[in-house]
């Protein structure tokens, strides 16, 4: 079983980054909710005690409705009581619109009533009436929990929102950073790759050639082997020096009218001998009189370019179709291979500078992943756009150059 340093080792910087966002994202939206939870209950709390506040104040005014009773119905005597003599007489009761109109007057939370408005509301002494509580006041610390609740709520939202803004943005700048940090890694590792192999090649060459004698068919042969390696480094150097100058925006194109049958076919064969005669099973189906302006040395580097990749990602025997067509206002050339193709998630990425599925420490097939950078940026520079599409991993890939079509008269062209 690995260990856990191991696991580590080989997590994605990525992913790990992705899983802190997530983490600090529940954990703070966790906080937001508690804060609010909380916020609701100490409202509730508060709303509470302010109605028990109202309730006391009831059962002072049945108090007093008591006292108030007493005070007025005490007999007025005129005369002294006499020793020995009991005296009974029957009490009689204030009114009760006065009693009422008192106990209002001191007491506005408190209505006297006929019928019970809750289940706790105290009779009056004479069983004449109930002691209930207004609804006004009432309601009105139903509506002030509300809109506290409803303040509280957005000040919660808001924050929430404001450090979730905060740490998508902090989150995007570093996942750009480490993204750019390993594009960077598998670019050294494949820019390392390219130079190695032919320059190591070159010297057993140049070794088999200086120490043995050979026969003429074994110089013809290693002197091709040797163009090959040249070539390749060649390329190479090529296309780094053409993505700097297009960086730099100081690639300057020599435009100039250009009929793109004759042209797409002396390409795709030449690169087809190149590799190695009939290694692209080529298939040309190309409509003629189709004339665009361009640049011929940088738009051969472009589809060369996709030619190289429908060779190195696909197995022999490989079938390499480009089409070329039109409509009144575009040129469309596609190229499409039976080769690895591509995922969905790498579809946005697949012409990024650098990127390359994968990693460099383990892949197989060649390459500095600048050459779909390089095709974006050659055929957008001739008003044009590049496309990709795959069905997926396995189904091959599909690159179609769009071009603005140039009238032959237009052009100039007989």
């Amino acid at each position: 079983m690995p260990s856990l340093r191991h696991r580590r080792a080989h997590l994605n910087p990525l992913t790990l980054q992705r899983i802190i966002f997530w983490s600090v994202a529940v954990l703070l939206c966790s906080q937001v909710g508690w804060w609010i939870g909380r916020s609701i209950r100490e409202s509730r709390r508060l709303q509470d005690a302010r109605i028990a506040t109202l309730r006391a104040g009831r059962a002072e005014a049945w108090q007093y409705d008591y006292s108030l009773i007493l005070r007025l119905s005490s007999p007025q005597r005129d005369l002294p009581p006499q020793p020995g003599i009991i005296e009974g007489r029957l009490v009689d009761l204030p009114p009760l619109a006065r009693r009422r109109a008192l106990i209002e007057e001191r007491f506005p939370h408190v209505v006297v009533v006929t019928e019970p408005v809750d289940p706790d509301d105290p009779p009056l002494v004479d069983s004449t009436g109930y002691l209930a509580l207004r609804q006004e006041p009432l309601l009105e610390l139903e509506r002030e929990r509300t809109r506290a609740l409803l303040w509280t709520g957005t000040q919660g939202a808001f924050m929430a929102l404001g450090v979730l803004l905060g740490l998508t943005y902090i989150y995007r700048r570093l996942s750009t950073e480490m993204e750019l940090m390993l594009l960077q890694r598998n670019f050294i590792a494949a820019v390392t790759h390219e130079l190695k192999t032919p320059i190591a090649s070159l010297r057993v060459w140049t070794e088999t050639l200086f120490a043995r004698k050979l026969d003429q068919d074994q110089r013809d042969r290693i002197q091709i082997l040797m163009d090959q390696d040249l070539t390749r480094l060649a390329d190479m150097v090529g296309n780094l020096l053409t993505v700097a100058r297009a960086e730099a925006q100081t690639m300057d194109l020599n435009l100039q009218p250009l009929e793109l049958a004759p042209w797409v076919r002396d390409t795709c064969e030449a690169m087809d001998q190149r590799l190695g005669p009939g290694s692209l099973g080529l298939r040309l189906e190309l409509a003629q009189g189709i004339w665009v302006m361009a640049d011929v040395a940088n738009l051969n580097m472009a589809l060369e370019n996709l030619l190289s990749n429908a060779y190195k990602y696909a197995v022999e025997p490989r079938t390499t179709l480009v089409t070329l067509d039109g409509d009144r206002d575009e040129a469309i050339l596609v190229v499409s291979d039976q080769g690895r193709g591509f995922s969905g998630k790498d579809a946005h990425r697949l012409f990024q500078r650098f990127f390359r599925a994968g990693d460099e420490m383990t892949r197989q097939v060649p390459g500095t992943g600048l050459g779909l950078h390089l095709a974006k940026e050659i055929v957008e520079r001739h008003g044009g756009d590049i496309t990709a599409h795959s069905r997926g991993r396995g189904h091959g890939s599909t690159f179609t150059i769009r071009l603005p079509r140039l009238a032959r008269e237009a052009g100039g062209v007989g």
